[in-house]
């Protein structure tokens, strides 16, 4: 064996060092969603009301007017976090801003965590 066939066999027989992951970008507009649970809670029962909604207008063929106005002043009146609130205003927003856009979005499978990152809320 020649030596340089012993250099590459003595070097091919190290484990290669561990790659390190690319670190992850730290700007605060890079798009991801908060990790603020208050906040997601908040679009969550966005969703859930928007569910309600809906379910509401197909039973009944219409929805009671100020439903949306009882709503805030409910999460006001129970001291729920700014954060909580502005999450569910935020799903809000994302899905009138669909409908007004020409979607039909679905409550039911509507991912909200997923249009409230596209729409760059919750940063």
């Amino acid at each position: 064996m020649s030596s340089s066939e012993q250099t590459a066999r003595r070097l091919a027989s190290y484990p290669s060092p561990p790659t390190s992951p690319p670190a992850a970008p730290t700007s605060p507009d890079t798009g991801r969603l908060t990790k603020n649970r208050t906040y997601l809670n908040g679009a969550i029962a966005a969703q859930a009301y928007l569910k309600r909604t809906r379910t509401a207008m197909c039973t009944h063929g219409q929805c009671r007017p100020g439903m949306l106005r009882e709503q805030l002043q409910h999460l006001s009146a129970h001291a729920f976090p700014p954060a909580f609130i502005k999450g569910f205003v935020d799903a809000i927003d994302a899905y009138v801003s669909m409908s007004l856009g020409g979607r039909d979005v679905d409550p039911q499978t509507w991912d909200v965590l997923a249009a409230i990152e596209r729409r760059g809320y919750g940063q």
